[in-house]
């Protein structure tokens, strides 16, 4: 029979058991994460702050272009009237015509907007997590 020699357990046996941090250490090893974490928490809400930004932009461009849109439609119908005397196309044809394409463009832009605000979410409002209301 073979005997299988065990110098590994005795090995361990012999190591001297793990340090401890002391009180200070571990108050600043705490520190250290609260730091760490209170960076993290900036970058998070800075970078939410940027996306707000960002989707706020935007969704100003596209209400500025259906406001546009939905003014020229009504320019576009004081001066369609106006055309009615114009024999290209015939003037109610040419009045409806730019009418349609002014407020179609101005739907479109405005869909757009409606779309980019919807991006913008802030889960603590939807949820009233507020301790003080």
């Amino acid at each position: 029979m073979m005997k299988i020699e065990e110098p590994q357990l005795e090995a361990l046996e012999d190591l001297a058991p793990p340090i401890e941090p002391s009180a200070s250490e571990q108050i600043a090893l705490v520190m250290e994460d609260l730091r760490a974490m209170v960076k993290a928490e900036m970058r998070y809400h800075r970078s939410r702050l940027d996306y707000t930004r960002h989707v706020f932009r935007w969704s100003f461009r596209y209400g500025a272009i259906a406001a546009f849109a939905f003014g020229g439609a009504s320019i576009a119908l004081v001066l369609g009237l106006v055309l009615t005397l114009s024999p290209l196309i015939g003037p109610l044809a040419a009045t409806i015509l730019v009418t349609i394409s002014f407020v179609i463009i101005g739907i479109v832009f405005a869909a757009l907007a409606r779309r980019w605000m919807r991006k913008v979410y802030f889960p603590e409002i939807q949820k009233n997590v507020d301790d003080l209301t």
